[in-house]
Order: C-alpha cells, then structure tokens, then sequence
C-alpha cells in the first residue's frame, strides 16, 4: 500500500495558545546524537495540559508512518485518515520552540493506545 505523505509547513507557525495533549505537531528534531529521532517529523504532546501552559517545553511522542511491525512500547494511530505508528521509545521534552506546524488532534481511543505503550515503555504497569 503507498504511502501518502503529510505535508510539512510551507510558512511561519505561530502558536496562539499553549498545544494540548494529544494534538499532533510537526516538531523540528535536531541535532541529533545516536539513535535519536531526526528530522522534522509529527510528534503527539503526551504532558498534561496544566504543564504545556506553564511551562515553555512539553513532552512529545514522535509518529512515523512505517506501520509494518509495532512493537510493545508503540501504538499504532490514525492521524487524518491514514495510519501511522506512534513511538513511545522515543519520548521526549521538546521546546515550544521546536513546533512548527498544527496536523490535527488524536482521537480519546488513539490516545489510550499511545498511553498503553508509554506504559510499558516506562514500566509504569
């Protein structure tokens, strides 16, 4: 099945209120050490919503659309219609700064799954 890409920004992102948890962003990686995640990628803000307004970073779960094998600590989602696998393994605090673009919002059912995976990934179960 091919795969259809979500374009990335063409212009200025500004935000005009804190992102909320389980919207989805374009976040630009970078730099990178190892097996870090790279590159400009969708990412889901997981922190809570009382932190994403007091605070100028938030913790994110990058997606990507290799959607072949999920392991445990991923989640597969939807995100405008096409499937996309959320990686909890890559966790991270990310900068405001860092958001780039607005690709929508998850749905409750998607973000149970992606807390399933943060779970195991942080053996919090």
């Amino acid at each position: 099945m091919p795969r259809r890409s979500l374009s990335e920004p063409g212009r200025a992102f500004e935000l005009h209120r804190p992102p909320r948890r389980g919207e989805v962003y374009w976040v630009s990686f970078g730099p990178v050490v190892g097996g870090e995640i790279q590159k400009t990628r969708p990412a889901i803000v997981v922190s809570n919503d009382a932190a994403n307004s007091a605070l100028n970073r938030l913790q994110v779960v990058p997606i990507t659309s290799q959607t072949a094998r999920v392991y445990p600590s991923e989640a597969p989602v939807r995100l405008r219609g096409e499937p996309r696998k959320a990686m909890a393994d890559q966790l991270t605090t990310a900068s405001r700064k860092r958001l780039v673009g607005y690709l929508g919002k998850l749905t409750a059912a998607d973000m149970e799954q992606v807390d399933r995976a943060i779970r195991v990934q942080l053996a919090l179960s």
